[in-house]
């Protein structure tokens, strides 16, 4: 299960004000709602984003990342989004740059993904580096092109 780091806004039962917990992505949801929580380091998160689109972009091979980024991303939009809502200023134009970064980063990984499914289809190495979402594009495109290149017709 996800796990993500979050700050304690109000003193709630063994939990004080500014106590740093590791709650799953469900319950921080709920506590966010509630406005119990908020995202710790979310900033740091967001910068990571960016510079592992930078690295990305800069090399040829894929970057290893978490199993669980992708879910970690969305749970930052949804943060920033109920920022913005509340009437913070900077809340929009940070999700905006952040959507940026983190499109162009899935932009370039699938393309490495698919030349990778394309030379090393099925290739434990490269899975390994690759999130939930994408081995199953990993996946699936490797049958594929393993298939058309070996037969000639996908799906007969």
């Amino acid at each position: 299960m996800t796990e993500v780091v979050a700050v304690v806004l109000v003193d709630l039962g063994s939990w004080k004000k500014g106590d740093y917990i590791s709650v799953d992505i469900g319950t921080f949801r709920e506590l966010f709602r509630k406005g119990v929580v908020d995202f710790a380091n979310l900033h740091d998160f967001i910068n990571e984003v960016a510079k592992l689109r930078y690295l990305e972009a800069k090399s040829t091979e894929l970057q290893k990342l978490e199993d669980d980024f992708y879910e970690k991303v969305k749970l930052v939009e949804e943060v920033l989004l109920a920022r913005a809502r509340r009437a913070d200023v900077t809340a929009l134009d940070t999700l905006g740059r952040f959507r940026l970064h983190v499109r162009k980063l899935k932009m370039t990984r699938l393309e490495k993904i698919f030349y990778a499914a394309l030379i090393r289809p099925n290739s434990l190495e490269i899975e390994n580096k690759l999130t939930k979402e994408e081995r199953e594009f990993y996946r699936r495109w490797s049958s594929d092109l393993r298939g058309f290149l070996d037969g000639g017709v996908v799906n007969e």
